[in-house]
């Protein structure tokens, strides 16, 4: 039921982010569009994916690193990516991978502390041991660096210009 919620969580996130960027950036503010809806049906099938991919892997351990590198760190990236694109928010590589890691970062850490109050208090579990904490943490990092990587070359004025008029 956890991993069911969190494209809500992960939608509502690209919502804050889409008035967020450019607040942040320009301290203006952007409509939402048409193309927001294509992101966060993007978004729910991207999940979807991640969530088949992992699920198909008869390695708990490896579903669970391919869940937290493509899942939490890529995916959070690439929310990221949309919000930028869709928000029309102009801002240089350098600027884009800081804040797309960072925020990736922080919702792996935010995912770990939720994860750590549901299994000690309300009895799930999601780890044995607190190497799979960390574990997951490296997995989200490396999953926001190789996210990042791919994706800054499309940082770019005249491709998000190019994306819009599509």
């Amino acid at each position: 039921m956890y991993l069911l919620g969190l494209p809500f969580v992960y939608c509502v996130a690209y919502v804050v982010l889409f008035f967020g960027f450019p607040f942040f950036f320009t301290n203006s503010f952007s409509k939402i569009h048409r193309g927001s809806i294509a992101s966060i049906v993007s978004i729910f099938v991207c999940y979807s994916v991640v969530l088949f991919l992992s699920s198909s892997i008869s390695s708990p351990e490896l579903a669970n690193r391919i869940l937290h590198t493509l899942g939490g760190g890529s995916l959070v990236v690439l929310i990221c990516f949309l919000a930028v694109k869709d928000s029309g928010v102009k801002i240089k590589s350098f600027q884009f991978f800081i804040m797309s890691i960072s925020i990736a970062i922080l919702f792996g850490v935010a995912n770990e502390i939720l994860e750590y109050i549901l299994q000690n208090h309300f009895g799930f579990i999601f780890a044995d041991s607190v190497n799979d904490t960390w574990l997951d943490l490296i997995s989200n990092t490396v999953g926001a660096l190789l996210a990042s990587i791919c994706l800054i070359p499309f940082i770019k004025k005249d491709f998000l210009n190019v994306w819009k008029k599509i």
